[in-house]
């Protein structure tokens, strides 16, 4: 809020030609920067959207090449499962003998091996029996026995509708089977292979592809893509690409992409990045593609860059015609202005040009207008005005109550018949400083301070006077005791006070003096714990219907007269008082009027 103040403040104190120039700024600033952001904002979403294309795609084309070889294999596993050579060969009692072996040799190794060698990515293929007559771990062929134990294989014997099924990744069987470590991971496919006779299972053929082959084609992007492919279960299967991801993305990436699939942009640690996945059905996993915008961004030829150079160097052009034009408008305003300043200085004999007749030219015949009637009134009126003014200042004086006189010379005669009264000298210093501060050899302004001695020697002579029934407080600023004003203003509210406050409650009362400023005004006020006045009298004052037997009312008009008949309206005076508590009196005079010679 104080921040929002001070610049209200600031703006309202700038020059009108800044004032014009910043606000058409920022008329035409606003809709050039938002149709810069709104361009530069479509150009990003196209960009974004063309990238989403261009990944789709190349992840569409990655995912085909991946199909083709998955075909192959399947075409490669239904070609053996379905030749009947093989089946019959498989299915018959293998003769352990020289002629078996001839015949394996010959006949079904050949002709098996063919299908094997034509596939190129075969890693390894084998085939369990359920003929226990063949020898168990014999050049690639075992027993049913030897995998009925693993689930995965137990499920698919088991199921009757299904002939095969991938697996995911895992270590070669064959190594693992032989006994020697598996130096690849592979993918397997399992094929039933059925009878021809009864349409039973008499065994499987399981062939393996390597991982690193089967996703060869996702290493190496030359776009700074990258490609992750996982199983039904979020484990990765491409580890051969994986080992090629940053390690930020190892590390914080890839646990979240593994669980969900986010489709779109995705913001990394300040990186954007598109990130979309298709699925690879025939295997059941499905492939990630992630691309960094920030390649795109970079390729579109800094497009955000030249737009904002465009916007700033648009601004700056519109920046400097506004404020040669605002300029130029204003420049016999500030004549006006100059002019006016002169009247202010008390300069009235200028005369302004009048070279156009807009509204500029007709200010400017308006001021020298007014300028001669100032000149011509000034001279008829200003010094039967200053004559007035002095008449009813001295006459508003003359009204002042004299009984006060008469009274505190009573009260010496009356302390004089007592013998040694030491209260005498006292109250003859203080009546002879009271009436000095009034006469002030015939000056009717004086300082503040004056003023407040002046009240303070009636205050001493009334405590005397009323054998000290009276106490007073004073709460004064001491920087304001130098400003001047006219004389004899707080006197009669402390009289007032006195007489009309305290001394009817026949008790001892308390006054309280309080002088305050801000930089335009004097606060004088007033306060007692005296009996206080009616609503209907406070009201009858503040209207100045006096009544006649009311002294205070005629000397708060008294003085309300005096003050505006030289402060004018920008003085005041407030009255607060409730019955029984007591009142408030509280003069407005300005700090700086312009006295006439009194």
């Amino acid at each position: 809020m104080k921040i929002l103040k001070r610049l209200c403040h600031f703006f309202n104190n700038m020059h009108v030609v800044w004032k014009f120039t910043l606000a058409y700024f920022i008329i035409i600033a606003l809709p050039v920067i938002g149709t810069g952001i709104y361009i530069n904002d479509s150009t990003n979403k196209a960009v974004i959207h063309q990238a989403g294309l261009l990944a789709k795609q190349n992840l569409m084309q990655k995912r085909e090449i991946i199909n083709q070889k998955i075909e192959s294999i399947e075409r490669t596993s239904i070609s053996i499962a379905y030749n009947p050579q093989i089946l019959k060969y498989v299915e018959d009692t293998f003769k352990n003998n020289y002629q078996g072996f001839e015949e394996y040799n010959y006949t079904f190794s050949p002709l098996f091996r063919s299908y094997i060698m034509q596939n190129k990515y075969i890693y390894e293929t084998m085939l369990y029996l359920d003929n226990n007559s063949f020898p168990r771990g014999w050049n690639d062929i075992f027993q049913v026995s030897d995998i009925i134990g693993d689930e995965w294989y137990a499920d698919l014997l088991a199921d009757n509708s299904a002939l095969k099924k991938w697996s995911s990744l895992h270590d070669s069987k064959t190594r693992k089977i032989s006994g020697n470590i598996g130096r690849d991971k592979v993918l397997s496919l399992c094929q039933k292979l059925i009878s021809f006779n009864d349409k039973s299972c008499i065994g499987l053929l399981e062939i393996e592809i390597s991982e690193k082959v089967l996703f060869d084609n996702l290493v190496g992007s030359s776009n700074g893509e990258y490609f992750i492919v996982f199983d039904q279960e979020g484990k990765i299967v491409s580890h051969n690409t994986y080992n090629f991801l940053p390690q930020k993305y190892q590390t914080e990436l890839i646990p979240t992409i593994s669980k969900d699939e986010i489709e779109g942009v995705y913001t990394l640690k300040n990186e954007k990045l598109l990130i979309y996945s298709i699925p690879l059905v025939n295997i059941g996993c499905r492939l990630v593609g992630i691309i960094p915008l920030e390649s795109f961004i970079k390729s579109d030829g800094n497009y955000t860059l030249i737009v904002a150079c465009v916007i700033i160097a648009a601004l700056i052009i519109f920046g400097v015609i506004i404020y040669l034009v605002t300029k130029r408008l204003t420049r016999r305003l500030k004549l006006l202005v100059k002019g006016l300043k002169s009247v202010r200085d008390e300069n009235i004999n200028i005369k302004m040009p009048v070279d156009t007749h807009d509204e500029f030219g007709e200010l400017a015949e308006s001021f020298n207008h007014m300028t001669e009637r100032i000149h011509s009134l000034i001279e008829r009126v200003y010094k039967a005005q200053i004559t007035e003014k002095e008449s009813e200042l001295k006459a508003l004086e003359a009204q002042i109550n004299p009984h006060f006189l008469y009274n505190t010379l009573s009260t010496i005669s009356w302390m004089a018949r007592k013998a040694k009264a030491g209260n005498i000298d006292h109250l003859s210093l203080q009546l002879s400083q009271f009436y000095r501060l009034v006469l002030s050899k015939g000056k009717s302004v004086i300082t503040v301070e004056d003023e407040i001695n002046l009240l303070k020697s009636y205050v001493e002579i009334e405590k005397i006077r009323f054998e000290n029934m009276l106490d007073v407080k004073y709460d004064l600023d001491e920087k304001a005791l130098s400003y001047t004003m006219i004389k004899i203003i707080l006197q009669p509210i402390a009289e007032n006070t006195i007489n009309h406050g305290i001394l009817p409650k026949e008790c001892r009362g308390t006054m309280i003096v309080k002088l305050r400023q801000d930089e335009e005004n004097l606060y004088f006020t007033i306060i007692d714990d005296g009996i206080g006045m009616s609503r209907s009298t406070l009201e009858s004052i503040k209207n100045r219907q006096i009544v006649k037997n009311r002294e205070s009312g005629y000397a708060i008009h008294n003085i309300m007269e005096r003050l505006k008949s030289v402060y004018g309206e920008k003085t005041d005076i407030i009255i607060a008082s409730r019955p029984g508590i007591g009142c408030a009196v509280r003069i407005v005079i300005p700090k700086s009027p312009m006295f006439p010679n009194f």
